[in-house]
């Protein structure tokens, strides 16, 4: 019975070790199974921005397109790992001979925010875990490897194929399968609520990569295939959603 106490009391501890280190950003294994690659949609993630705060506006791309999240190493069916090396700090001027290209397709939605700080965020929690894969070894490697799996993977390309447009509203299942018709392989729907009004927005889609950066199925992944509503459409807004229902007269 004492060998059965100390064996539990060492694995709470450690869970709480692991549970700790990930909230405060505290650096982890960097052993994953797949790539997420994470795309959002700029209207509805400055919805999101606008909601936190009455004083926050938004940086939005001159153009309708989706544009990069982050690419996200990710073990099946939990989050991270994350942080997972503090000897590889975000270096701004790596990034030079890309930061136009950054700033219209990895924009920092967050307008008022730190100089640089979306991009560091993403290489400090998902860059350092990802240098493990040769096409992603070093700082400009992963932005870079990021701007070209928007060029041929985004969103506003892919959905528009499967005569999925802004300004509609759809299932999710539509979206779910457009994106597997049009790339023949299973991605990942996200959306944003509006607690005003009940409606749903389309925040998110990620599309998943092996090690050799193929495109695989995200089956898997946490919260696959969607954290939408199934039974409600959902809007794939062509404006900045406001928190008020418009009502006609």
């Amino acid at each position: 019975m004492r060998k059965y106490n100390i064996a539990l009391y060492i694995f709470l501890l450690s869970l709480l070790y692991i549970t700790q280190g990930r909230k405060s950003g505290k650096q982890t294994s960097n052993e994953f199974d797949v790539l997420i690659f994470t795309q959002h949609w700029p209207l509805t993630a400055c919805f999101l921005w606008k909601e936190s705060s009455q004083k926050h506006s938004c940086s939005l791309p001159k153009r309708d397109e989706w544009t990069i999240h982050g690419i996200w190493p990710t073990k099946y069916n939990t989050l991270g790992p994350e942080y997972c090396n503090r000897s590889l700090p975000f270096n701004a001027s790596a990034l030079a001979p890309l930061q136009s290209e950054l700033k219209e397709n990895w924009i920092d939605i967050q307008n008022g925010s730190e100089p640089y700080s979306f991009w560091k965020h993403e290489w400090n929690k998902h860059g350092t875990c990802a240098v493990t894969i040769k096409a992603l070894n070093n700082e400009f490697n992963y932005f870079e490897e990021g701007l070209k799996l928007l060029y041929k993977y985004n969103m506003i390309d892919v959905l528009a194929k499967a005569n999925i447009l802004p300004g509609q509203k759809y299932k999710v299942e539509d979206m779910l399968i457009g994106i597997q018709k049009v790339l023949n392989k299973r991605g990942q729907v996200m959306c944003a609520q509006n607690k005003k009004t009940g409606e749903s927005y389309v925040s998110e889609i990620r599309i998943c990569f092996d090690k050799t950066l193929q495109l695989v199925d995200c089956d898997g992944i946490y919260h696959f295939p969607t954290n939408c509503d199934r039974s409600k459409q959902i809007i794939y807004p062509s404006n900045v959603p406001t928190n008020h229902r418009v009502i006609q007269i």
